[in-house]
């Protein structure tokens, strides 16, 4: 009894590792011609992400025009099949939260080839939206000093969006993050020049954005982020709230494991006296925080079922 106790719980946990994802909102949309561009409709489409090999399928309508939404954030193969015409790859699609990525394909006719392979450009404009947008990838997350490991404050390094004097406290109790007071003050940041807790705050495309302060109800790990975005101005009703959007878009897994270790120290020798207590001849107050851990995530199944980076 204990052995079948125990494998109901294995079986169950995961499946809600397998169940977890976020909330995609990322678009592909495009129109598919041939080289004389004359539309090509009932074309075959489909969007396979390049990270775990999961595909989305759809066709082109009667005007050769395709949307595939509901895509989380990573880089896709756009592939298209037509009758007379050899399959077409174009790689490298990158999706952002909240985007529509547009990926016009052109047909080639080839009496040889049976595949056309194309990258698509490094940077990719956003046409088919006015909402003007800001994001700190995880490049800049993995090598910005973030002493709080505050994940919004990668929104204070995109232009137009400056935090208030509680984001730089890192020694009193609200430095932490705990209780909405501690939430309130890593969430203190200013939009285009509104005032604090003004913006709406998202997290995997739910709205995160407490009832207190309209500070953020949820902080996840810094090590969880892939990417931090602020809409600025024209952005959709579907933020409808203050001056902008901030939101914060977390690792989901892949076919690789991948995973990190940290070890975060707070301490007084660190810090700098006050200016008063210099001229007073009194010591920086003992302050000492050691925080370790580790994140780890990677397939389930390869090319079904993907664990996101969990944190410890």
């Amino acid at each position: 009894m204990a052995t079948e106790g125990l494998r109901d719980h294995l079986a169950t946990l995961l499946l809600a590792i397998c169940a977890f994802a976020q909330i995609n909102s990322g678009v592909i949309t495009g129109i598919v011609t041939d080289p004389q561009k004359a539309v090509i409709p009932n074309s075959k489409v489909e969007v396979i992400e390049e990270s775990t090999k999961f595909s989305y399928s759809t066709t082109t309508n009667n005007g050769g025009e395709f949307t595939v939404p509901y895509l989380k954030a990573g880089t896709y193969t756009v592939a298209v099949t037509a009758s007379g015409f050899p399959v077409f790859r174009l790689t490298g699609v990158k999706v952002e939260p909240g985007n529509t990525v547009r990926a016009d394909v052109v047909l080639q006719l080839s009496k040889v080839s049976t595949q056309v392979v194309v990258s698509a450009a490094t940077e990719q404009l956003q046409t088919d939206s006015t909402t003007v947008e800001g994001a700190v990838g995880q490049e800049i997350i993995q090598s910005t000093p973030n002493i709080n490991q505050n994940p919004l404050y990668y929104a204070t390094l995109v232009a137009g969006v400056v935090g208030r004097t509680e984001l730089s406290d890192s020694t009193s109790y609200q430095s932490f993050g705990i209780g909405y007071d501690g939430r309130r003050y890593q969430s203190a940041i200013n939009v285009d020049g509104a005032g604090a807790f003004t913006a709406g705050i998202e997290l995997d495309g739910l709205s995160v954005t407490s009832g207190a302060w309209n500070e953020a109800s949820v902080l996840p790990n810094t090590d969880s982020l892939q990417e931090v975005r602020v809409a600025s101005s024209n952005f959709t009703a579907e933020f409808g709230r203050g001056m902008g959007a901030i939101k914060l878009t977390t690792k989901s897994g892949t076919n690789q494991f991948h995973g990190s270790l940290y070890d975060r120290d707070r301490n007084e020798a660190f810090n700098a006296n006050t200016f008063s207590n210099n001229a007073n001849g009194i010591a920086r107050t003992a302050f000492k925080v050691n925080n370790f851990g580790g994140t780890i995530g990677g397939p389930i199944i390869r090319n079904n079922c993907f664990s996101s980076p969990a944190t410890s």
